[in-house]
């Protein structure tokens, strides 16, 4: 570990954010030389039991939901790694692997890479020097890059610059 400034954080919530950053660091280069991204580890200890849930997702140049054998798969890969790193010490735990889901928020640029060709909400944030003043748009993802996105139908194509996104996420629906 780095040297901080301070003593290190004994509490348990503190001890548990210091291992999710290792299990993260530990997990990502054998994950994505199987094409996914883990997006989140999450601790959970409630009494005796505890839960350790990796929530895994195909890289951005994907827009097909992850396949279950591949999230089989990565289950395999994940709990080979995590055999080598002490957790929760000695107490045994349940280790959770899944995928964001179909209505995830869309908080990163690849995140919205992975929407292309769906049907897109945002909420509009008043942002200083946007072209508008907030509200909800909604349409089909056509174009993604590190500045913004478009969605069909809105605003005559015009990018929707990130920094104008308050929230946004794919809108499902059943045929």
């Amino acid at each position: 570990m780095e040297a901080s400034d301070g003593p290190p954080d004994r509490t348990r919530k503190g001890y548990m954010a210091l291992h999710t950053d290792r299990i993260r660091d530990e997990l990502a280069g054998p994950l994505a030389e199987a094409g996914l991204t883990v997006e989140e580890i999450r601790a959970h200890a409630a009494g005796r039991h505890r839960t350790l849930t990796v929530v895994i997702d195909l890289d951005a140049d994907h827009s097909d939901p992850v396949p279950f054998d591949t999230v089989t798969e990565a289950s395999r890969m994940v709990s080979e790694v995590l055999d080598g790193i002490e957790v929760w010490g000695e107490h045994p735990y349940t280790l959770e692997v899944t995928t964001p889901g179909a209505e995830r928020p869309l908080t990163e640029p690849r995140h919205f890479r992975r929407a292309r060709g769906r049907r897109v909400r945002a909420e509009l944030g008043a942002d200083e020097g946007a072209p508008s003043d907030g509200g909800t748009v909604e349409g089909v993802l056509t174009d993604v890059d590190d500045e913004g996105i478009v969605l069909e139908g809105v605003r005559d194509g015009d990018r929707i610059l990130f920094s104008e996104v308050a929230t946004a996420q794919v809108v499902v629906s059943l045929r």
